[in-house]
């Protein structure tokens, strides 16, 4: 294996005829991981020529149709000879021919659910949509053995990585910032591949089966103590103005004692749980 360093670039090579698979750590190029050289096209191999004039009648098997937002990528003996964009009938040389198709339509993709520890090592439920689309289609057919499994494998790996790095809070509270996030990290990993992703989103998230109903006493916890901050806040603004309006009117005169009879009993029935109970005094 050869290893060597130029510029900004570490090419990594098993032999010396191999192509090179070059890491660019350019920040100009936009890509994180490994960019795939390109296959340049090139004419048609002599031999695929001779052959095709001597068998003649092979010529009837040399003709292939592309649909709409379909393109092709035409070998001749292993090697590239042409991308084929246009829809309709296309004829080439048929000796040594190999037409690889792939489609240029708007794909949508369910990531399944998995568990991922949150950045707060809680284990949590993700799922996501990933809608993307093939904007190359000679990176997709010949840098990548699959492109579609090449894009999902990566868009998982990008969602475990992500959801990783914020707690369920922020995932709820930040969704839009997390989705961009995802799809600008999946976009430089499937560039090489000609792939244009156009969202990713979070799906489906809740906390995973064996810490739920933890979590659950926890946020209902934390719902019932702004509540009761609320209720309280209100209920002091209520006694004070009560106070203050008896003090305004000059109907009763109120000593310190009976502010505080009537600010206790204010609390008391607009603080507690259940219906208050009037209670009279009777004196003789």
């Amino acid at each position: 294996m050869l290893r060597s360093l130029v510029g900004s670039e570490m090419c990594i090579r098993d032999r010396d005829d191999a192509p090179a698979m070059a890491c660019t750590f350019s920040p100009n190029d936009g890509l994180t991981g490994c960019a795939i050289t390109d296959v340049e096209i090139e004419p048609v191999p002599l031999a695929s020529i001779v052959g095709s004039v001597v068998c003649f009648p092979s010529w009837a098997l040399s003709f292939f149709c592309l649909e709409p937002k379909e393109e092709a990528a035409v070998l001749h003996c292993g090697k590239l000879t042409s991308m084929e964009k246009q829809p309709g009938c296309h004829c080439r040389s048929p000796c040594g021919i190999l037409v690889n198709k792939i489609s240029t339509k708007q794909r949508v993709d369910d990531l399944p659910t998995q568990k991922v520890a949150d950045g707060n090592g809680n284990p949590v439920m993700v799922s996501a949509v990933l809608n993307y689309r093939v904007s190359d289609s000679k990176r997709a057919l010949m840098n990548v053995q699959n492109v579609h499994t090449f894009v999902s494998t990566n868009a998982q790996a990008t969602l475990k990585q992500t959801v990783g790095r914020y707690s369920y809070d922020q995932l709820k509270s930040v969704a839009e910032t997390v989705n961009e996030e995802m799809r600008t990290t999946l976009q430089s990993l499937v560039q090489c591949a000609g792939i244009e992703v156009n969202s990713i989103r979070l799906n489906d998230l809740s906390y995973a089966p064996e810490v739920a109903a933890s979590m659950l006493k926890i946020q209902q916890a934390r719902a019932l103590i702004q509540a009761r901050e609320l209720i309280v806040e209100g209920a002091v603004r209520i006694s004070q103005d009560a106070v203050l309006r008896l003090e305004e009117s000059d109907a009763v005169q109120l000593d310190a004692a009976t502010k505080a009879k009537i600010v206790t009993n204010i609390l008391t029935v607009t603080c507690g749980e259940s219906n208050a109970v009037p209670t009279v005094s009777l004196q003789t």
